[in-house]
């Protein structure tokens, strides 16, 4: 049994699915920036951009678009075969934004102990060497 041809068919419809995948993030990019815009207007008009919390959320906004950002990276590597390199370090990228944004908006109030705060503190830092270690080793290359 051939079969070359399915495995064709198969490889060209996947990637028509991450073309389109790629497309949705685009989009979410774009939705993205726009929550962020309006956002950032609202608090502006209510005279709370200097507030703490404000900031915090907007920079939260930010680091998720960044994170967007990063995974249609990952995608497009995928898409262009950049090889396991390129798409291990696009991937990279986005999971230390997303344990900065972690870090950024970390609030002790949201656990239910200092203990529960401390482990997922702890946890966070782990991960975050974890990945700087993968990154390290594949920029070596």
């Amino acid at each position: 049994m051939d079969l070359d041809t399915p495995i064709a068919a198969s490889e060209s419809v996947m990637r028509v699915a991450e073309l389109v995948a790629a497309y949705l993030l685009v989009g979410l990019f774009v939705v993205g920036l726009l929550d962020f815009g309006f956002l950032a207007l609202s608090f502006l008009r209510a005279g709370r951009a200097t507030d703490p919390r404000t900031l915090i959320e907007l920079v939260d906004i930010v680091l998720l678009l960044f994170i967007v950002a990063e995974i249609y990276r990952t995608v497009i590597a995928y898409v262009e075969s950049e090889g396991e390199v390129g798409v291990v370090r696009a991937t990279v990228y986005a999971g230390i934004i997303a344990l900065v944004r972690k870090a950024i908006t970390f609030q002790i109030d949201g656990y239910s102990s200092v203990t529960n705060a401390a482990i997922a503190a702890g946890s966070y830092t782990l991960l975050l060497v974890g990945l700087g270690t993968v990154l390290w080793v594949v920029s070596r290359r």
